[in-house]
């Protein structure tokens, strides 16, 4: 009997629980490819939940980063590892390779880019792309026409998954002031409530919310752009709503967001961390599904600490959190659940020693650059050697060194990607079954 046939032989209950014993995603992406009874098996949603339970925090595959713009007589010695000038992925510590589209995977070391999980049509639209916010395989780009657009935003919906991207209506920038966009969120339709309807022209549902500071009153604006409408019947082409007043709530001079630029997203509102009068820390909180803008008081006591170094994010818990690296220790308060209309009550919930070295300023902590949403992983760096970058698991505080981070990558424009594996292979498998 052949291999073939021998395979064939195989009982299907026998065969599943070999492939669900598959170590990582990478051989059981190579597994499905073996014949159509495998992809039959490993694409079936039930397996895939027996592999993946309820409750298993998505992977931190890595991060999408810009390049710096470096000087014309030393792009020759990247032009081997850029062969394209879209934001590249720095693969996290631990991860197997992972390949574009539902072919072979590539071999270990091979790079890869914004255009290996996106179309770009030929158009270089990616082209010093700049990644600003990361959610649910929906990556938001700040994208630069050539030629330039005067006085103009312009962003790209780019879905990891399909393969698709959206470009959105340009954003006329004149009345912000030098400081521009400082905080951003894409939401895709997971995390929409209501029933909403794909307008047309777009490839799937998502919504991107920007907080801008306007440059005649000095107040926090909030922008909104929704690819889909609340009923069938609309016809009108999606557009960037009137810009709302997010300061109204906050005494003083309003500044931020600090920390985390890319919205928290919890019980289906997106919070930013701003700063009002006398240092007092507020969040502001924005519902998805309709226009109303909160904001909480964080009491001081809890946050005795340098205000803009604190950040606030989604913990894997799905519980808004506030951390803070103070020399060695990685502190994180919890926003703890209450009765309604009662005080809003934050617990320090972890105090974690993590590395800290020497650097030209003596003891130097770890500094924050982004937090991924779901996988609790955190991109940090020092400030005296940006070159070097590490990855903090959040819930134990173990720190990885980033490997594959090069001097010539932009911290600043790192955006985390974190993936959810059933709803990516269905996503790469789909077609074939």
């Amino acid at each position: 009997m052949d291999v073939a046939a021998a395979a064939r032989a195989i009982p299907e209950d026998v065969v599943i629980e070999i492939l669900a014993r598959v170590p990582d995603p990478t051989t059981l992406f190579r597994c499905a490819a073996v014949c159509w009874r495998w992809l039959r098996i490993v694409g079936d949603p039930a397996f895939l939940l027996r592999r993946w339970p309820q409750g298993t925090r998505p992977s931190f595959l890595g991060f999408f980063a810009q390049r710096h713009q470096i000087q014309a007589n030393a792009r020759w010695k990247l032009s081997k590892l850029f062969p394209n000038r879209s934001p590249a992925l720095v693969s996290g510590p631990g991860n197997p390779p992972l390949g574009p589209g539902p072919g072979p995977v590539p071999v270990p070391g091979r790079r890869l880019f914004l255009t290996d999980f996106v179309r770009d049509d030929g158009a270089g639209l990616f082209d010093q792309a700049k990644p600003v916010a990361a959610r649910g395989g929906l990556l938001l780009m700040r994208v630069f026409p050539s030629p330039p657009a005067q006085k103009t935003l312009h962003f790209c919906a780019c879905d990891l998954l399909t393969g698709k991207h959206d470009l959105l209506p340009a954003l006329h920038t004149a009345c912000f002031d030098e400081r521009g966009v400082r905080g951003y969120a894409i939401l895709p339709a997971a995390d929409h409530r209501g029933t909403r309807y794909l307008s047309a022209g777009y490839s799937t549902s998502f919504q991107v919310l920007l907080l801008g500071v306007h440059r005649d009153d000095h107040k926090v604006y909030l922008h909104r752009f929704s690819s889909a409408t609340a009923t069938a019947t609309a016809i009108a082409q999606p557009s960037w709503s009137t810009p709302i007043n997010c300061s109204k709530r906050i005494p003083g001079h309003v500044r931020g967001p600090f920390g985390n630029r890319v919205a928290a997203i919890t019980n289906g509102t997106a919070h930013w961390l701003l700063c009002g009068e006398e240092q007092s820390l507020y969040t502001l909180d924005v519902s998805i599904d309709t226009d109303n803008i909160g904001t909480t008081k964080i009491p001081l006591h809890v946050l005795s600490v340098v205000f803009d170094r604190v950040w606030l994010y989604e913990s894997v818990d799905a519980r808004l959190s506030l951390l803070y690296f103070d020399n060695n220790k990685l502190d994180i308060w919890t926003q703890q659940e209450c009765q309604e209309d009662g005080p809003v009550i934050w617990a320090s919930t972890q105090s974690t020693c993590v590395g800290v070295r020497m650097g030209l300023f003596g003891t130097e902590p770890l500094s924050s650059v982004c937090i991924g949403e779901k996988s609790g992983t955190m991109l940090t760096h020092y400030h005296s050697d940006p070159s070097s970058a590490y990855a903090v698991d959040l819930p134990s505080g173990s720190t990885t060194r980033v490997e594959d981070w090069k001097r010539w990558f932009n911290y600043m424009t790192a955006v985390p990607f974190d993936i959810s594996w059933p709803a990516f292979l269905l996503s790469r498998l789909g077609d074939f079954l």
